[in-house]
């Protein structure tokens, strides 16, 4: 080693691909740091403490516990926090944008024609309140009520790794009123109310839609059915750490202690790809948008796929889901094309063929019309790939 190495220290699990996907982005910032030298430590006391002769000149860590947190400041070196858990320990953070997951959930849910919602989570960390407040916020709005279930376990443990028996959800599940939607705190939960579904013989998602957190691709995969979730930016949280990290062991802290990202969209999924309507017509005629959102279709091919009067199922669509038809049909796109920002390089005119849109143009129009804003302004929002952040 020359005097010029600097050893950082990480202390996040790897046992889902939120924590890996945070390494990826310290990975990507430290690609202009060759000086950097990582040290993997694992979030327990003890391989804290064995690491210790090896002085880090600075800590990236997910803190899910106080002693954890204690045993860092104890160090006295710098440390940045990317945990939702522990918001009173005295280190910067960098977290996603809870509340905004909750809302983006909620906002899916009801897109469906649901008319009830509930909430898996915990009572005291501040991830999954705040979830909770998001999803309760939109439900509010709407005049929908919602239903929450806590995990009684109160021991400070990883909390989104987590998945023992638990029968009281299972007796919550059973006496929820249905049809409803569901927002999980984290895949981990979520993957476990799908299977309490299916123990309980409980259709997905015609009678439970269930939405996670992390898009983490084996636990979505691994449920059954395959789980929607709402994706964190969680590669431009190690990015962003890692930076901030880098400036305040160069001497420049920043006084802000939390700096929060907004969430990169829903993932849809089978478990809340149905709408819960009880019009056959609608439901039939949102399916077969949303299983041709890859196709240029238009409300004509429509007519031909659930063959009733336009007039009569506009109307019937305004008064079920308010929206129209065309409205509808616009959407299913743009999701589609969101979908392939966020999960390919695809360049604009391969985004807009595969997502039923004509050309680069036509997508650009459409997704600006839809959201406000540019695909290539949504891709450099939520996207973290090294050369987007680097601007």
């Amino acid at each position: 080693m020359t005097a010029q190495t600097v050893r950082i220290g990480l202390v996040i699990a790897h046992s889902l691909a939120f924590y890996r996907r945070i390494l990826h982005g310290v990975r990507n910032y430290a690609t202009n740091r060759p000086e950097w030298l990582f040290t993997p430590i694992a979030t327990d006391l003890k391989s804290l403490e064995l690491v210790k002769p090896l002085h880090c000149d600075g800590y990236i860590a997910h803190i899910f516990h106080r002693p954890l947190g204690l045993a860092l400041k104890s160090l006295r070196r710098p440390v940045i926090n990317v945990s939702g858990v522990l918001p009173e320990l005295p280190f910067p953070r960098v977290i996603s944008d809870h509340a905004a997951v909750g809302r983006l959930a909620a906002e899916h849910l009801l897109s469906c024609g649901l008319k009830q919602l509930a909430f898996v989570g915990y009572r005291t960390h501040e991830f999954s309140t705040e979830r909770e407040r998001g999803l309760r916020t939109v439900a509010e709005q709407n005049g929908v009520r919602v239903q929450s279930f806590y995990e009684r376990n109160r021991r400070l443990e990883d909390p989104t790794g987590v998945w023992r028996w638990n029968a009281p959800l299972l007796d919550w599940l059973r006496k929820l009123e249905k049809p409803v939607g569901i927002l999980a705190s984290h895949d981990t939960q979520g993957a476990q109310v799908a299977e309490y579904c299916h123990q309980l013989q409980f259709t997905v998602p015609d009678q439970v839609a269930i939405v996670g957190v992390d898009d983490d691709d084996v636990l979505c995969e691994l449920s059954r059915p395959s789980l929607s979730s709402v994706m964190l930016p969680a590669e431009r949280i190690g990015f962003e750490a890692a930076r901030i990290l880098d400036e305040w062991m160069n001497g420049r802290r920043s006084t802000d202690k939390t700096l929060v990202l907004p969430p990169a969209g829903v993932i849809v999924r089978q478990s809340s790809n149905l709408q819960s309507v009880p019009d056959s017509d609608v439901a039939a005629a949102v399916r077969f948008i949303h299983g041709h959102a890859h196709e240029p279709i238009t409300v004509a091919d429509l007519l031909q796929a659930v063959p009733i009067a336009r007039r009569a199922l506009e109307r019937r669509f305004r008064k079920w889901l308010q929206r129209s038809l065309l409205d509808e049909i616009r959407r299913a796109h743009i999701e589609r094309a969101k979908h392939l920002l966020l999960t390919t390089d695809l360049p604009m005119s391969e985004i807009a063929n595969h997502a039923g849109l004509s050309d680069s143009r036509n997508l650009s129009i459409t997704f600006r019309k839809v959201t406000g804003m540019t695909p290539t302004q949504f891709r450099r929002q939520i996207q973290t790939h090294t050369n987007d952040l680097k601007q």
